[in-house]
């Protein structure tokens, strides 16, 4: 019994520099990159100078995909009494119309692309600075993306403070 005692003695005399030098509570945060730098205020007005750039291509393709609705509709309700030459020029004029659309499309995905390319190259190190004053100013130990996490409590998310210094340009002036 006695050496019962003094092993326990020993192993707590032994664990108390373990004990006393763990470090205090990590402090830790989650935040969603994405959405941090897709709703900054540099990113939301290059989403509307987007859709400005793209207006004319979408409001054809609006018109175009009305005319094919128009034309679909019409061969289902008369192309039973048209002749076979009038449903050949109603389908190819849906074709031609169709191709077009598919071109328009296509180009408004590539700008949509070149968009998204260039606000991300811009905004990137504007995020990364954002984050970067957070750290100093909050003190934190630990930031993970959300999406990496399986969970974390809600009062963890610092994306709108992330946004707000993205906005202030990540100084905090």
């Amino acid at each position: 019994m006695k050496k019962l005692i003094q092993g326990a003695v020993l192993s707590m005399a032994l664990l108390a520099p373990v004990a006393q030098a763990a470090p205090a509570a990590l402090k830790m945060a989650v935040f969603d990159p994405q959405a941090a730098l897709w709703n900054s205020d540099a990113a939301q007005k290059a989403l509307v100078q987007f859709k400005g750039d793209i207006k004319v291509q979408t409001d054809r393709m609006d018109v175009l995909r009305k005319q094919l609705d128009q034309l679909s509709e019409n061969l289902k309700a008369n192309g039973s009494v048209m002749s076979k030459d009038q449903r050949d020029k109603i389908q190819a004029k849906g074709d031609q119309m169709y191709k077009e659309y598919q071109n328009l499309a296509a180009a408004v995905q590539e700008k949509n692309q070149k968009m998204q390319q260039t606000v991300i190259a811009s905004m990137k190190p504007k995020l990364d600075a954002a984050v970067q004053a957070l750290i100093k100013s909050g003190g934190y130990d630990l930031i993970v993306d959300s999406h990496a996490a399986l969970y974390a409590s809600p009062d963890l998310d610092i994306t709108k403070q992330v946004i707000a210094k993205i906005n202030q340009g990540a100084t905090g002036q």
